[in-house]
């Protein structure tokens, strides 16, 4: 999961907010490195919007999953 990139000065940056969502091909899923952002958002103080909007995407992606909405809709 990332922010969204920005472009400044001809360079495109972006945050890799290290969760990750594994979806095998039966559509079951696992959600992986929420331990790793947990740690990372106390070392790099993400602000609490960040962490409400990491775990909304994440619920919203697991909806698409479980309800085979595009791209999850193979």
């Amino acid at each position: 999961m990332t922010t969204p990139p920005i472009l400044e000065k001809q360079v495109l940056t972006y945050v890799d907010l290290d969760i990750d969502i594994l979806v095998l091909p039966d559509f079951s899923y696992d959600i992986l490195d929420a331990d790793e952002f947990e740690a990372n958002a106390g070392r790099y103080a993400y602000g609490e919007e960040i962490k409400l909007r990491s775990e909304e995407s994440v619920d919203k992606l697991t909806a698409m999953i479980a309800s085979r909405e595009f791209p999850f809709d193979a």
